[in-house]
């Protein structure tokens, strides 16, 4: 590979000047996801280094490095155009972190200075009409593409920079079902009894709360859960940034609106978050709501609400470690806010309004798994939730990586509840 050198900052102005003028606007966006964008753009690069220097012949590599540098993310850019890197992190200007296929690993990218970096920065925050400084040390904003990006600053820290890309990974649950397409079974995220049940328990209207941490995998599962359901079932995807691509025929895509996306309205106009859309949703003829995820009082609150009205069969995230973890987060979420009802009234309410529970997890190699599935049954003689072990997964060592070794639990049968569901579908529960 050819060394980089240097633009000069006089060209880089008159081709930032000139490209201005022959561009769309939302071209220079490098988050953008217009067709053709790459070509139309480094055709224009062309045009504008011919006028800018016509005693020169054009370079490839100049044209490369004025497209990563004006409408690209300069040195991030070859990481953001890599299918396999999820996460990019930059901890400093000359320290450059990707996950790539599930592991962290540093890669040789760095930019030229700190002054770079934070030119950088700027630029993906003025994209989404925000502004980072003193005063506004924290900046989390969503690009036009799904991507995220955090950015941070002094005095709390950095210059840094984390920008999650944009989720386009389609999993099938069963090998039979993903035409020639990738599946948990065949990638080890679950065994084929696991995906069988959960197959059979979204077709069978049960609710379904996915649990894990950042990464883990919560909202691939998700959407693998919802692939499951029959073709002919409205589905009403409700989500803070929109993630869940599907292919349900019958689906209608709700997203919530962001103080930056009012286009300059009166600032007094309130964005629209997950309780809002939830709320209308319901009125939407829904068959299933899928809650991209629960993360606040008010979108608890208003889940279980929308939950509870009759919507089986509907499915959300939560972050949490373990099956009980997932319903204890959620009890303290709608009770934090919602003071007027006690713990038994809340846990009585989410003890009603799931069937299921699922906790998927990422493993040191980078293996992202179901390690537990719970059914619950409800509440117990003392108050508690009837909660079920059906599936789990222990981990061993091979060659150096832990690796899932997944397991039924011996003795489980349904409770009455999911077995009414198992039975109206025709579907008989054998031990």
């Amino acid at each position: 590979m050819a060394e980089t050198t240097v633009l000069d900052a006089g060209l880089l102005q008159t081709v930032r000047s000139r490209l201005t003028l022959q561009l769309e606007p939302g071209l220079a966006d490098p988050f953008s996801d217009v067709a053709g964008r790459e070509r139309l753009i480094r055709e224009a690069l062309v045009r504008v280094l011919m006028e800018a220097r016509p005693e020169a012949a054009v370079d490839d590599g100049d044209v490369g490095q004025l497209y990563d540098e004006l409408v690209g993310l300069g040195p991030l850019q070859p990481l953001m155009d890599d299918e396999l890197t999820t996460d990019i992190l930059v901890n400093r200007w000359d320290e450059v972190f990707i996950e790539r296929s599930g592991r962290l690993q540093r890669t040789a990218a760095r930019f030229r200075d700190q002054a770079h970096l934070e030119q950088m920065i700027a630029k993906i925050v003025a994209l989404v009409g925000r502004e980072i400084s003193v005063d506004k040390p924290l900046v989390d904003a969503r690009m036009v593409d799904g991507s995220r990006a955090n950015a941070v600053c002094a005095p709390v820290g950095g210059p840094s920079l984390c920008i999650r890309k944009f989720n386009r990974l389609r999993l099938t649950l069963l090998p039979e079902h993903s035409g020639g397409g990738l599946d948990w079974v065949s990638l080890r995220g679950m065994d084929e009894t696991m995906a069988r049940f959960l197959s059979v328990v979204a077709l069978a209207r049960a609710t379904v709360l996915v649990a894990g941490a950042t990464g883990s995998g919560k909202s691939t599962l998700l959407r693998s859960i919802v692939d499951a359901f029959p073709d002919d079932e409205r589905v009403i995807t409700i989500e803070d940034t929109a993630e869940l691509e599907l292919a349900n025929p019958h689906w209608v895509r709700l997203e919530c609106v962001h103080q930056h996306q009012l286009d300059g309205r009166d600032s007094s106009v309130r964005r629209l978050d997950v309780a809002d859309l939830v709320q209308n949703a319901l009125r939407m003829r829904p068959d299933r709501l899928i809650i991209g995820e629960i993360r606040n009082s008010r979108e608890a609150y208003h889940t279980l609400e929308a939950l509870s009205t009759g919507h089986d069969g509907s499915a959300t995230t939560i972050h949490a470690g373990t099956a009980a973890d997932a319903l204890g987060r959620l009890e303290l979420l709608v009770g934090r806010s919602f003071g007027q009802l006690s713990p038994a009234e809340i846990r009585g309410y989410i003890a009603r309004v799931f069937d299921v529970v699922v906790v998927v997890a990422r493993l040191r190699g980078g293996r992202r798994c179901v390690l537990e599935i719970c059914e619950l049954a409800g509440l117990d003689g003392r108050g508690g939730y009837d909660l079920r072990p059906v599936f789990c997964a222990d981990t061993e060592e091979r060659g150096g990586d832990r690796e899932p070794v997944f397991r039924a639990v011996a003795g489980y049968t349904p409770g009455p509840r999911l077995s009414r569901k198992l039975e109206l579908e025709g579907i008989r529960w054998i031990s």
